[in-house]
């Protein structure tokens, strides 16, 4: 009995193997921690200002798309109509921040591995409904605040204009990053991995902290037509 155990299970084990070797087809973007972007708070006699990253859509496959379509494809949950992963988003949630406090601001420090095709975009919590800017996730409406730009490694890349908190408890971004599509094999140029550092700015002194870290995997089949 303990002999056909065995057998069944090192059967389970090679079925698990072979589609553990399967699901490496496209690109991976997944959070590799979450922990240390999950809540950062500074405080002083000045100021005080918080901050939670959240994954809100990640952890799947990953192909690169065209930039044109990253609107479309945060509606449809950053999938493609074959279900492919398209993108990542996180939610930017800032809180705890004084009632005084006019406006925030923030930039994103990044680095990347072998990654030369990333591309990112900022959406803002808004009651605006321009159906070519704007997405619904979950019972909120998030509109475009900065445009799809690509990320070139290097410190201090906008998330966009200063946002008006006056009078509001807390304010939600949306950063949205994925691989640009070149219509060719991209897997010399984005095989590789990205850490980045999102600091967001109070307008009276004060900034807090989260990280997001990530990597990308692909091979021949990326360009293989769906």
């Amino acid at each position: 009995m303990k002999k056909n155990f065995r057998v069944l299970y090192l059967g389970l084990m090679v079925i698990v193997l072979l589609i553990s070797v399967s699901s490496t087809t496209y690109a991976y973007l997944t959070a590799s921690t979450s922990s240390a972007s999950g809540s950062v708070k500074t405080k002083s006699t000045i100021y005080k200002i918080s901050m939670n990253i959240l994954p809100v859509y990640s952890d799947f496959s990953f192909i690169p798309m065209n930039d044109t379509d990253a609107i479309k494809a945060l509606k449809n949950k950053c999938v493609d109509k074959y279900n492919r992963g398209a993108c990542s988003a996180y939610k930017i949630f800032v809180y705890d921040y004084d009632e005084s406090l006019s406006s925030i601001s923030g930039v994103m420090d990044i680095t990347t591995n072998n990654m030369q095709n990333l591309s990112y975009m900022v959406l803002e919590e808004s009651s605006g409904n321009n159906l070519d800017t704007c997405v619904q996730i979950g019972e909120k409406n998030y509109c475009v605040a900065k445009e799809a730009s690509p990320i070139l490694e290097g410190n201090s890349l906008s998330l966009g204009d200063s946002y008006d908190v006056y009078g509001k408890k807390s304010k939600e971004l949306i950063l949205l990053l994925w691989l640009t599509n070149l219509d060719e094999s991209q897997n010399e140029a984005d095989i590789g991995s990205f850490q980045a550092s999102v600091t967001i700015f109070a307008g009276n002194g004060g900034e807090v902290k989260g990280t997001i870290a990530s990597s990308v995997k692909l091979d021949s089949m990326e360009t293989k037509e769906g």
